[in-house]
């Protein structure tokens, strides 16, 4: 509409148009926003519910994977003659190499009082055995290290390997004690895989 055209009109009929067009921006707007609101519900509705399916399929795989990989390593276990302790790692492959599964099976406890005694034991032997090596001193004493109040279990069982290394008093209770102080509270079981040399991600967020 042009300005002329527009000065001819009544006041009346200018507010008459402006009212429809405001009713048609208003119905466009009702529009856009019914669209949205459609495709929101469709679309969270849509994923919720493959979350859904895909979490319960996860679990069940979960308990199936854990429960044959189990067996498997049991069965290892009584087949190689080795006490079945929950302890280690576990990797096998299948014919053609094409896949593997790794199962870490980490038990998880504490130290007890006594290893601080142990640690007293076996601070005595390095200072009468390694006064002059810095070294020697700073490698036991790193496995000794405390992380908020307490050790390590990987780092002490460095020391465990090399119980039979020294034929000292106060390092053979240093070991005898930290073994006797360690409590076993539960084992954490990891499981992974891979195929044809890459890891297959099970884990959502680092897909």
């Amino acid at each position: 509409m042009t300005a002329t055209a527009a000065q001819e009109l009544t006041t009346e009929q200018l507010q008459a148009i402006l009212e429809q067009r405001l009713a048609k921006e208003k119905e466009q707007q009702q529009a856009e926003r019914n669209s949205y609101e459609s495709l929101k519900h469709t679309t969270v509705t849509t994923l919720g519910t493959a979350a859904m399916e895909l979490h319960e399929a996860m679990i069940k795989f979960k308990e199936q994977a854990f429960n044959e990989a189990e067996t498997l390593y049991e069965l290892l276990q009584k087949y190689s003659k080795r006490h079945a302790d929950g302890k280690g790692t576990f990797t096998v492959q299948n014919a053609d190499g094409s896949m593997i599964m790794n199962l870490k099976k980490h038990q998880l406890g504490r130290f007890d009082e006594r290893s601080v005694q142990a640690e007293k034991h076996i601070r005595d032997f390095i200072n009468n055995r390694f006064s002059g090596d810095q070294d020697v001193i700073d490698i036991i004493m790193g496995a000794l290290e405390r992380t908020k109040g307490f050790l390590d279990v990987k780092q002490i069982q460095r020391l465990y390997q090399m119980e039979n290394r020294f034929d000292d008093h106060n390092w053979k209770e240093g070991i005898r004690l930290l073994k006797e102080s360690w409590t076993p509270t539960t084992t954490k079981d990891y499981l992974s895989f891979t195929v044809n040399g890459k890891p297959v991600v099970l884990d959502f967020a680092s897909i």
